[in-house]
């Protein structure tokens, strides 16, 4: 049998990306922030609370990754300009 695709409305935009892409650098500082009182949190309410530490690490670790997925193309875009320039100004 043919699978059948859901309807969309036209001008309704495809979302394939996880839930943290739209977050800006300060979003992801924010979730290492909170991630890391969690995990202090947790750390001094006493043993027993390993998978709430778990928890916290996973937050930790994707406010990691925004932050390094919003701050490497900027780094990324400015090297490309800046190796523009410079061939630029070598075969002037």
């Amino acid at each position: 049998m043919a699978e059948k695709e859901p309807a969309r409305a036209e001008g309704e935009p495809v979302v394939d990306s996880p839930w943290w892409a739209g977050f800006k650098p300060l979003g992801g500082v924010l979730l290492i922030v909170v991630g890391l009182g969690w995990a202090a949190w947790v750390l001094l309410s006493g043993p027993g609370s390993f998978m709430s530490a778990y928890g916290a690490s996973k937050i930790v670790a994707v406010g990691c990754v925004v932050v390094g997925g919003a701050l490497l193309p900027r780094r990324r875009g400015s090297r490309c300009d800046r190796e523009e320039e410079d061939e630029g100004e070598q075969t002037s």
